[in-house]
């Protein structure tokens, strides 16, 4: 390859229209050695312990008042479109909604998707978390795997996906928001019943 073919290559992907899958952190990042780093990994440690043990009632109880929770479809499409729409949502969930819906998995025998409930298992990884502009509050992003087993089914089905949440530090600490950017544009999950 010669110089100039490189410089052309080079030139014709810096005019080429870019769209970002995932919104960039906004604030400072808090170094994985701040004690306010390991806080924040314990927390979302304990809150997906609650979902894999099905414990719905107390994983509620982590959310705050104004909670968004969020999942929008991923599309395939041109690179300058970008991945995700803005109007189009798995999950578009405030706090009435999911307390709907966990009530309804937790103390009816309606809920036939969970129902004999799955056996699950999550996977939370690269953690990192950002100063906002809100004291004690921290933007948070990581990767995480679900797996998950159902009926006597021998295969997982898993379901990888990228997660930014706002995360409230303090004596009871509060998941603020999350929005879910899962990998597959058609999800390789029978139902979206549980959650991530």
């Amino acid at each position: 390859m010669t110089a100039e073919a490189t410089f052309e290559q080079t030139e014709g992907a810096a005019r080429r229209p870019q769209s970002s899958a995932y919104p960039a952190p906004q604030g400072v990042r808090i170094p994985v050695g701040d004690p306010r780093h390991f806080e924040v990994v314990a927390f979302l440690e304990d809150e997906s312990a609650l979902l894999d043990n099905d414990e719905l009632l107390a994983w509620i109880n982590l959310l705050a008042p104004e909670i968004v929770y969020r999942a929008p479809v991923r599309v395939t499409r041109d690179n300058a479109s970008g991945p995700f729409e803005n109007d189009m949502f798995h999950f578009n969930e405030n706090g009435m909604t999911l307390m709907l819906k966990i009530m309804r998995l937790t103390h009816t025998e309606s809920a036939w998707a969970e129902n004999p409930a799955s056996r699950t298992h999550r996977i939370v990884h690269k953690v990192r978390a950002y100063e906002t502009d809100v004291a004690n509050e921290y933007e948070v992003h990581s990767s995480v795997v679900l797996l998950r087993s159902r009926y006597d089914d021998p295969a997982l089905e898993t379901l990888p996906a990228r997660r930014i949440d706002r995360v409230r530090a303090g004596e009871d600490w509060k998941l603020v928001s999350r929005t879910l950017y899962f990998e597959q544009a058609t999800l390789g999950v029978q139902n979206l019943a549980v959650y991530l």
